[in-house]
This record gives structure tokens, sequence and C-alpha cells, in this order.
């Protein structure tokens, strides 16, 4: 081979090398942060950081937009290189005899190059744009290109790109078109600056009907699709981008920002929801209560369908930005189900457990009903069903509160992430803070538990307890893995709980509930916290979870913040918005019928009375039968108390009687009129078994209460309460030995206790006797004395 031709072959090859070597095209800008919904419609957008609406590139155009564009700019796009001698040749021929240059021949391949590296129209310029061209053709598909250049055309002003152009000139997107429309934007880049909306409205209509006839003639749009594309108008002006999740928006622009996001959200459902959340806080505004929240997700994936981060106000100062469904928040009553289902997990309950609903004070922390009444004691899943609190601080004390806060944690709960001596008690009445987000979360994730439980044969998928989702979700890779342990809480758990919360009875600060008796299968929550700063409502079916926050971002308490009727009427109408739901299913495989009492609600005793079948959780094994249900031996007549030691035998009555604790009894048999008290004692016979007939209520065994000062600031008299079981009973009190004084039927007397040890003793008018100690103190900051 000689010389020539070796530096000829390798001259070729480092061109060819040079060639391959050249970048492919890049674009040096920043873009828009872009939202779009499930169906890719844009939900809301940001500009980009040089004040461009400039959408980050699709990987494809539409079909119309592709025909059009072709047609109007370079009909050869298909067939060239990236170059078309020809056109460059008329361009040149033209430029000639013109003396200037008035058309530069380019393809659409060479108009991406020129967009991505702007230069002055240069003969050098060109060569470098037609290498670069025929690099690009080389490297991208077609579609790869033509989607280039649909992102990054200019179609006047700051609207950069089809879809931005799109949305700021018809309010949809490019594929929603009509071909008028799809026409206007394919001329539009041609000349962006000369044929500009509301100022050359003639020569940019002249160039779209040119277009359209051109698509006409050659076949590409009938006659009719032409006549009606030529009576539609050109609109006059851009128009705003869609706005409909605003804290979204500022969301991803924090951690996505110039990237195009498809969410789960269903833009329909995003501004119904958006539209009830905003009617109902204007009318709130006429109580000083300016925000509202709401989320709408799937059961089965967890996928939000609607996102309203708060009331879209006009007023600065109100908090409108913040986006309260990510904002931790006083919880109110709204973990109750929580404890509820993990004591029946546990055994600790059955779903008609009685539970004390009693005064009941613990060190620092004295729990109170709304309504400032107690039932003495209630089923629990009434309790629930009405939002007591007493029976709920009380079940907390007894499941352990340590426990508790690992659980919720388990169940989805990121925000209670402290120790439980942190929270305390209070725990279960708004002293831990959840944001909107975890809590429909954790509800989901319940209904979506039991719902698989009962679709794949009694197993749990380890995968059902899971946050909420803002993307779609992707189909799982291999199969899903099942265990016959329930990954958080159990189906028959959950099953009750949320047959509990199917009742509409709701407490007096939740008023507004029975609005909504036609609710159907919905298991629903309200809550409000403490001073009125929160009101909360969550509700799940079979398919959908909702969860709504009133109040104001500021913590400014409203007497108007109540779940009930505040949260309450925007979660059902959001309700009424989704198809309607089926039946809550029952899971047989976790259930045992057993013999329940129906007035304890515990497993049958060996005494108790009328005793009924139920379904119940397999857990029942840990629970205790009856403890309630007592023999009581009567006289021949029935009027008095006896015993063997008394009578004969086989001359008494031996009857199950119900017997609750004094205190209990003496508050349950209020509201319970066919309770029945025990028969007193025959008259001249005691017995040491008399069944706790008198019980002090106030102070507490043991504990150390704080001594009551007046308005001027000096310690005060306090007042202490008992109970007996005989209501006409006279009771004598007596404090450190010291003779206080006597009471009969209601028994409470006042003391002016000094501070240290007090022991009291309490006797009735037949000797039995309690003797109780407490310590009392002007404050509870320094350390508590012991008591021996």
């Amino acid at each position: 081979m000689s010389k020539r031709r070796k530096y000829i072959l390798s001259t070729l090859a480092i061109g060819v090398l040079i060639f391959f070597f050249l970048p492919v095209v890049k674009f040096n800008v920043t873009y828009s942060t872009v939202l779009s919904d499930r169906n890719n419609h844009l939900l809301a957008a940001h500009i980009a950081e040089d004040e461009q609406w400039r959408f980050p590139p699709a990987d494809s155009v539409p079909e119309k937009f592709r025909i059009a564009i072709i047609h109007f700019e370079d009909e050869y796009f298909k067939y060239h290189p990236g170059v078309n001698p020809i056109s460059l040749s008329k361009a040149l021929i033209r430029n000639v005899k013109q003396g200037k240059i008035v058309s530069g021949g380019s393809t659409i391949t060479m108009q991406v190059i020129r967009l991505a590296n702007p230069a002055p129209r240069t003969i050098a310029n060109k060569i470098k744009e037609i290498i670069l061209a025929i690099r690009m053709e080389a490297s991208l598909s077609k579609d790869s290109i033509l989607a280039l250049y649909a992102a990054h055309a200019p179609f006047g002003g700051n609207t950069v790109g089809l879809e931005a152009a799109s949305y700021r000139y018809f309010n949809r997107p490019s594929h929603e078109l009509t071909w008028a429309e799809t026409a206007t934007l394919a001329v539009l880049p041609n000349s962006p600056s000369l044929v500009h909306l509301g100022r050359s409205t003639d020569t940019l209509r002249q160039k779209r009907d040119r277009l359209l006839n051109k698509l006409f003639n050659k076949g590409l749009i009938s006659e009719t699709e032409l006549q009606l594309a030529l009576l539609e108008e050109l609109p006059e002006q851009p128009g705003p981008m869609p706005n409909l999740c605003p804290h979204l928006l500022d969301y991803h622009i924090i951690r996505h920002r110039g990237k195009h996001i498809q969410l789960s959200i269903d833009s329909e459902l995003q501004h119904l929801a958006s539209s009830i959340v905003e009617r109902h806080s204007k009318a709130l505004q006429n109580n000083e209560i300016y925000n509202a929240a709401a989320i709408i997700a799937s059961v089965e994936t967890g996928e939000v369908l609607a996102y309203v981060g708060n009331s879209n106000g006009t007023q600065k100062d109100k908090g409108y930005k913040v986006d309260i469904i990510r904002s931790s928040r006083s919880s109110g009553s709204v973990l109750k189900p929580f404890l509820y289902a993990v004591s029946l997990q546990d055994g600790l309950i059955l779903p008609t457990s009685l539970l004390p609903d009693i005064p009941t004070y613990y060190k620092n922390y004295i729990p109170r009903n709304y309504s400032k009444s107690y039932d003495g004691a209630v089923h629990a899943d009434r309790a629930l069903a009405r939002s007591l609190n007493i029976p709920f601080v009380r079940l907390l004390n007894d499941y352990d509160g340590n426990r508790f806060v690992s659980d919720l944690t388990k169940l989805g709960f990121t925000t209670i992430n402290k120790p439980y001596s942190h929270y305390g008690l209070s725990l279960i009445l708004g002293g831990s803070e959840v944001t909107l987000w975890d809590l429909a979360g954790s509800f989901a994730s319940m209904r979506r538990t039991l719902n698989q439980y009962i679709e794949h044969d009694g197993m749990y998928p380890t995968s059902s307890f899971h946050p909420l989702r803002l993307q779609q979700s992707k189909p799982q890779a291999g199969k899903e893995l099942f265990t016959n342990t329930p990954p958080v809480l159990g189906a028959s758990a959950i099953y009750f709980t949320l047959k509990a919360l199917t009742s509409v009875e709701r407490p007096p600060e939740e008023s507004g509930w029975e609005h909504f008796g036609s609710s159907g299968q919905i298991a629903w929550k309200t809550g409000t916290s403490f001073g009125y700063r929160d009101a909360w409502g969550v509700g799940v079916s079979s398919d959908f979870v909702v969860a709504v926050w009133v109040g104001n971002a500021s913590g400014e308490g409203r007497p108007g913040i109540i779940g009930g009727s505040a949260a309450g009427p925007i979660l059902f109408e959001l309700f009424s918005l989704l198809p309607s739901n089926s039946a809550l299913p029952i899971p047989h495989d976790d259930l045992d019928e057993v013999m329940v009492c129906p007035q304890s609600g515990e497993r049958a005793g060996p005494y108790c009375t009328d005793a009924v079948a139920r379904l119940v959780p397999k857990t029942i094994k840990k629970s205790h039968p009856c403890s309630y249900h007592k023999l009581v031996h009567l006289s021949p007549d029935g009027r008095y108390r006896s015993n063997l030691e008394i009578e004969d035998g086989a001359l008494l009555i031996t009857k199950s009687y119900f017997i609750l604790p004094p205190v209990i009894e003496w508050y349950y048999r209020k509201i319970n009129p066919s309770y029945q008290i025990l028969p007193p004692f025959k008259p001249g016979f005691e017995s040491s078994d008399d069944y706790n007939g008198m019980e002090l209520i106030y102070p507490p065994h043991n504990t150390t209460v704080l001594i009551p000062r007046d308005l001027n600031g000096n310690l005060s008299r306090m007042v202490i309460k008992a109970v007996h079981r005989r209501e006409d009973e006279t009771i004598y009190w007596h404090l450190n030995g010291k003779y206080l004084g006597s009471t009969t039927g209601i028994h409470e007397i006042e003391i002016l206790p000094e501070r240290g040890i007090q022991r009291l003793s309490l006797v009735d008018s037949r000797g039995k006797r309690i003797q109780r100690s407490f310590i009392c103190a002007d404050d509870l900051t320094g350390k508590e004395k012991t008591i021996n």
C-alpha cells in the first residue's frame, strides 16, 4: 500500500473517529418543575430558573403535531440524514437573488442544533450545524430528534416548548389539541417574535390556514375537519398555568427542581376535592377558622388521589402556604382506634369488655370526659364509638404506654418518636402530634390488611402495611410474600375496630354526627385537640381513605374547631365523590365462637346468666372469664342476703348477681335502671363478705395531691369523696385520728389538710372500715415523701 493511500485512509479514519466522538447535542438550559396526574394531565408547574416556561423534554410528540410540524418545516424529515441538499440549494439561490440571507434551508435536525447552540447566521456556523446535524442523526432516532425540537422550540414570549405552549394557549395537553390548535402551534416557532397572539392575528391565521389546507390537499385531514378547523378562533392571550396542587408543587420544587414528576393524583378528583374544601373553608372563616386540608387515597395501593394541602385564601398572615397534610398537629382522640385494636390483639380486652368510666386520678394528670359525666362502666366498642376519654386513658395505663408508642411506630406514625415518658397518659387524648399523611396511611393499611387477608384465604401479605404513595405503584417483580402472622395488626383486631367505628354515635363535643347516619359502611373517627386547635376527621371504606383537618395554621384555638361539626361535613362530602363501597368483610379464619357474658362483655364465667355465642378474636385465650357475676344466697322470701350460718341451706335461694365495684356501680346504675343492687343482709346478721360495699373516690390511695389555692393564693379547702352501696348508709370520717363528721347518701366532705402524709379512715354504721393514705403538697415540684 502506497504512502499516499495510507495517508488518505488514516485521515479518513481520524475524521470518522472525530465525527463519532463529537458530542451529541446538549441543551444547557433549565426546565420548569412540572407535576402531572396519573393520566399525564398537568396539575401544576413552576417557571424555570431563567424565567421561561420550558417543560422537561418528553419521549415523543403527539401524532397531530408530528404531522403538522413536518409538513410545515421539513417535509423530507423522515428521509434525509440531517441535511436536505435540495433545500440548501434552493435557499442559496434565493439568498443570492435577494443579496442577503432570507432563507436558511435548515432541516428540523439543524434547527435543534441551533436551538441548543444559538449563534450568528454565518456560513461557518451553517457548516458546523450541518456536521452536528449529521452526527445527531447517526446517534438519535427521528422521534427523539422531533421530541427535542418540540421541547425547545420558541412559541412566543417566555413560552418554550410544545407542552408549555399547549397549556398556556389552550389550557390542555398537546395530545388533546384540535387540528386548528395544533396547526397554530406548528407555525409559531417559525417566527415567534413576528407572529404574536393579540398583535399579529391576521398573519398567524393566514399561516395556520395555509398549513391546514396543505394537510387537506395531501389527504391527511378530511374536508369536514378542514372546514371546522378554519372556523376556530385563535387564542387571544397566553393564560396562566394550572395550579391544582400548590403545596405538592412547593414540595417537589425543593426536592426535584426542573423535573417532570408524574403523580398518582387524579386531576378531576383533585379539582372537586379542592372546591369542596374551599367552600367549607370560606364558611368557617366567619368564625375566624382559616385553614383546612384533606387527602383522598386508594386503600388497595395507598396511592394518593387528591391532595389539598391547605385552603386557598388570600390573606397573607393566615398560613395558607403551610402544607397541613405534612405538618405535625395535636392528635386529639384519633389514636383511640389504634389502642383499641392493639388491646384486642393482645387479648387484654374483648370487643364488648366493660371498661371503667369513673372519676380517675393519676399523678399530675386527671382525665375527664368532655361531657364531665360518667357512665360507671361502658363496653369497649361503645367507648370507642362514643370516643370517651376516661376508659381509654385507663386502658392505656393497663396496656403499657411504652408498648403503645412502639406499636404506633409500626403502624406508620413517624412523628411519635420520643419515649413514652415524654407523653404520659395524655398520649391518647392529644398529648402527641401526628400528621394527616400518617393518619390516612395507617387507616388505609388497616383496611388493606383486612381486605387482603380475606382475599388470600387467611394469609397476610408481608407488605400490607405501608405509607401512602404519591407515585403510581409499579408491579412487583416476583411473587408476593405471605405469612400466617400479621405484620402489624391481625384481621380480627382490625375488623372489630372498624366495625365499632361504623357506628354514628359520637359525644357532644363532636356535634354534627347525626347528619351522617346514612354513611353506610364507612368506619370513621373524628377528634378535637385541647383548646379547640385541631379538628380531625378520618374515614375508610372498602376502597378509599379520606382524612380532613380543620383549624388555624397558627395554632390559635376557636370554639368551632370541633371534629364532628368542622371536619365531619367535609369528610362525608368528599366521600360522596367516590364510588359506593362494599360491606365490611368478616375474617372468619381469625375468629373463634365462644360464650360471652352479655353484661360484662367478657368470656362467660361459671355464674354468668344468659350467656350468648359470639365471634371474638382468637386472642381471647389470653383474657380472663367474667369476674362480675357472683353467687349470692338469699333468704327464702328473697328480700335479704343470708348464708348457711343463719338459715337452713335447703331453704335458701341461690341467685347469680352482676356485681360491680362500689364506685363503678354508683355511676353505672344511674344510667342503667335495670341494674339490680344487692339486697341488704338479714337484720341482725352481718357477713364479712360484703363485696367491698364502701370505696373512696378521691383522693386516690398512696398518691400525692395538690392542695388548692384561693384567688388570693392562700391554701384552700379540698373535697374528699366516697361511695357506698347502700344509698341511705352513713359514713363517719376521720383524718389523722381526728373525727371530721359524718355523711349520709352523698358522701363528700371538706378538709383543710396540712402538708405531708395524711391518713384517712372511713367507717359505716355497721362497723365496716376502710383506711387510705395520701400525701398533701402545695406544689408537685419537690421530692415526694414515701408512704410506709
